[in-house]
């Protein structure tokens, strides 16, 4: 049974990632993770670990993770799409990095390396919880990040969720890539999250960021870092 889950992100506060507790049953990695797992102390954490990947169908998102062989690795035993069916076809190999995936035996796979990972889609079940202002999509997490709290928290049911690395764009990655995000992209990533706290109140959530989040919510513990 899957008590402790541990989502990870790509902000500077993932740099806090040791002062998480040494009993979590699973880590979710989110989108591109490639030079994160360059980083020594990310690296070494992760060794042996139980891990999942949400990962867009962004191109080129799994390419630095595959040149490495990290899906050989480190032990990722699933890949899930953060989209429902009606929002991206499984069927269209054409999209994105929707290449490295197949159907063997009626059965989804990623197959990014030598040995096919299970892989999968957001069910239905999350369109409730989901936002609608994108006009590509009928439904949608605002990101990764809160795609992957959702699908802990929604399919896992686990009884404590840790989130590290989400820092809502108030600061850079860990692994500076140059981009800027709009401040409503931060505010609804806060609001999805928020949103999913106070409907799963049998969940504690414990977020370490170095963003400017701040909730007073009884399952709710929030740690705040400086830039690290």
């Amino acid at each position: 049974m899957i008590k402790k889950v541990a989502i990870l992100c790509r902000g500077k506060s993932l740099g806090v990632l040791n002062t998480l507790p040494n009993d979590i049953d699973l880590f979710i990695l989110v989108n591109r993770f490639g030079n994160e797992l360059k980083i020594e102390e990310v690296s070494s954490f992760l060794k042996d670990k139980l891990i999942y990947h949400v990962m867009s169908r962004t191109p080129g998102e799994p390419d630095e993770m595959i040149r490495h062989k990290h899906y050989s690795k480190y032990n990722i035993q699933k890949v899930i799409q953060p989209y429902t069916t009606h929002m991206k076809n499984p069927n269209d190999f054409s999209d994105g990095n929707n290449k490295y995936y197949k159907f063997i035996d009626d059965k989804f796979y990623f197959c990014g390396e030598d040995n096919p990972i299970s892989a999968e889609w957001l069910g239905d079940h999350h369109i409730p919880h989901m936002e609608t202002y994108q006009q590509r999509y009928p439904h949608h997490y605002p990101s990764s990040g809160n795609a992957a709290i959702g699908y802990a928290a929604f399919d896992l049911k686990p009884k404590e969720i840790y989130i590290v690395g989400m820092d809502f764009y108030d600061t850079t990655y860990l692994i500076d890539d140059g981009r800027e995000w709009p401040i409503e992209d931060s505010n609804r990533m806060k609001q999805s999250l928020t949103k999913i706290i106070k409907e799963c109140k049998n969940i504690k959530f414990k977020v370490f960021t170095c963003g400017n989040y701040n909730e007073n919510i009884e399952n709710l513990e929030i740690t705040h870092f400086e830039e690290i």
